[in-house]
């Protein structure tokens, strides 16, 4: 794991993030928006490369061996790498978790290959069962047309790009690998198969929010269970 230096000083309510990996300064302006500046190109951005309103987490990093460790965390949905660094420290550490929690929330690794390389993402677990439901977060940098911007609007008003999140919703199935769906009742029916009538009655006959879905899956996991007795 390679170490990076972090400089911390409080600025505008925001916080400054200077690393080797690029000189980043990411506060809340005086509107109470989220920009990130670089500081070498002098562009601003709205919004920043990390999961939430704020950079770092407190939580945990978890590891196979059931290790934890409490640590402040950064992910960065870009490049979808994690950062860590001791509540008493100024040193920023890449790490490579198994899973990370933080704010209630659980996120798990997953191992994939891209050109026959390995690589890992990510994954927010929101149920866990024999069926397990997971949204995968990304952030893409869309540039902002300038000519967008009238001459009313003063230059701390405008921006280069903005930073669009976007989450997808995952299903995997016990001994298979993560599948891509869109919270319709087709998409569903294809990744559950053998579903029974009932549970496509209510998939059918509700708006397929997160909570709905996990309560689909409990019916799911329910019915499987009753299968194999």
């Amino acid at each position: 794991m390679k170490i990076f230096t972090l400089f911390l000083s409080v600025v505008l309510n925001g916080l400054i993030l200077s690393s080797s990996f690029g000189q980043r300064s990411i506060i809340y302006d005086k509107k109470g928006r989220l920009v990130t500046t670089d500081t070498i190109k002098g562009i601003t951005y709205l919004g920043s490369a990390y999961l939430g309103d704020i950079v770092w987490h407190q939580g945990y990093l978890i590891y196979r061996n059931e290790r934890e460790v409490p640590a402040k965390i950064a992910y960065n949905l870009v490049s979808d790498q994690i950062y860590w660094r001791l509540n008493d420290s100024s040193d920023v550490v890449q790490a490579l978790p198994d899973e990370f929690t933080f704010e209630g929330r659980r996120f798990m690794a997953d191992l994939y290959k891209v050109m026959k390389v390995k690589r890992v993402t990510y994954f927010e677990v929101l149920y866990d069962d024999k069926t397990r439901l997971f949204r995968r977060w990304t952030k893409q940098l869309r540039p902002i047309d300038w000519k967008l911007y009238t001459s009313r609007v003063m230059p701390e008003d405008r921006f280069a790009a903005e930073y669009i999140l976007t989450g997808d919703l995952y299903i995997q199935k016990e001994g298979e690998r993560p599948k891509f769906i869109i919270p319709t009742e087709y998409s569903l029916s294809r990744v559950l198969p053998n579903m029974g009538s009932e549970l496509a009655n209510f998939i059918a006959a509700n708006e397929l929010t997160d909570q709905v879905l996990i309560e689909a899956l409990i019916q799911y996991d329910r019915r499987l269970v009753s299968a194999a007795h």
